[in-house]
């Protein structure tokens, strides 16, 4: 099969993380499969020699629209799988005109958008042959929020893969395990979706009583610098490390003890997915698709969404508790790797792809 991938960007980023994931596992398995971006990043690392890439030059969607109608006419493909937003705008019409099949695929929820956006949204939809989505709680967003036909979709759950790398000796992975007896970590970009600074006040209520608690929080973005000065002017600076972006985060999430989740919006978080799979037990918040990951009580704990009093008990409850902490973390990865298995979501796909159900 003859596979064309559309995402905006190579930026680190969930769903460039499964795009990216998508056509290395697919082209493994003996498919003709092109990538193509809009921005370089540092994902393009990861792209299998196998994959092909294709380069979208222009940022403004009717130009991109045009250079996608050439390049589909010129090259037939048997999908065209678009990932998000822009990549849906700019596939949705060269796909019709030319008579290729499109599958779009949301990842996220989506609240942003306004009246206009679904609009939009709609439209294109129809043109679609199929909308994955990451997880049930997107799905029931599209059908419910945006009215897209129901019948057009389905989840396809997004994946980890199938293989970590062991354990490295990177010597910040050494200082972790040298300086601190416990870490609370997390992954993913600093905005404010995200919450970060309510780690901040879990760490001022925690920090004095439970002995060598650490907080490392790995990634970047808009809010970094905001964290930065608000943890010293609470003067936690010492509890706190925040190493910056990575692609190396299983190495991370192997060093935590519990993955802090404390969005208040969330699709189907491929950071807390990553972590389970990790062997690490998590806390979130009950929002979005953090319910379909963490089985409340036995793989982590589900908190009532803006309950910081009960987050921050959850978090002290493991560190007093060493023995149910690693029981959690086995059967956190035991339910990962089970059902979210990057060769299960191929499979998903490609029926999706040959027009069968999910």
């Amino acid at each position: 099969m003859k596979i064309f991938i559309v995402i905006n960007t190579l930026a680190y980023g969930g769903a460039e993380m499964q795009a990216v994931m998508d056509a290395n596992a697919l082209a493994d398995i003996g498919h003709s499969v092109t990538v193509a971006y809009n921005e370089n990043g540092n994902l393009v690392s990861l792209l299998s020699d196998k994959v092909l890439r294709y380069r979208i030059r222009y940022r403004n969607v009717i130009l991109a629209s045009l250079q996608l109608f050439i390049h589909l006419f010129e090259c037939r493909y048997d999908i065209v799988h678009s990932h998000m937003f822009w990549a849906e705008k700019v596939s949705a019409l060269p796909c019709f005109f030319t008579g290729q099949k499109v599958i779009f695929n949301e990842h996220g929820l989506g609240l942003w958008r306004r009246w206009y956006h679904i609009m939009v949204v709609r439209f294109i939809s129809s043109l679609a042959a199929s909308l994955v989505t990451s997880c049930n709680a997107v799905k029931e967003v599209k059908i419910k929020r945006e009215k897209i036909d129901s019948r057009k979709v389905c989840t396809v759950y997004n994946s980890v893969n199938d293989r970590h790398p062991p354990r490295s000796n990177d010597e910040g992975m050494r200082r972790l395990s040298v300086r601190n007896s416990l870490v609370i970590g997390f992954v993913g970009r600093f905005n404010e979706v995200k919450r970060l600074h309510l780690l901040i006040d879990v760490a001022e209520k925690l920090v004095h009583k439970v002995r060598g608690l650490m907080f490392v929080l790995v990634g970047d973005g808009a809010e970094k610098s905001r964290m930065e000065l608000e943890i010293k002017r609470t003067g936690l600076a010492e509890y706190f490390d925040l190493p910056g972006s990575t692609l190396n985060t299983v190495q991370y999430y192997r060093a935590f003890d519990i993955f802090a989740l404390p969005s208040r919006i969330e699709g189907f978080s491929l950071a807390l997915l990553e972590a389970c799979a990790c062997g690490t037990a998590a806390i979130a918040f009950d929002v979005g698709g953090n319910s379909e990951i963490i089985q409340d009580g036995r793989t982590g704990y589900l908190v009532r969404e803006g309950n910081i009093e009960e987050f921050t008990r959850r978090i002290r409850q493991l560190c007093k508790n060493r023995m149910v902490l690693a029981k959690m973390g086995r059967r956190a990865e035991s339910f990962v790797r089970d059902n979210f298995s990057i060769s299960r979501r191929v499979n998903g796909l490609l029926r999706v792809y040959r027009g069968g159900s999910q």
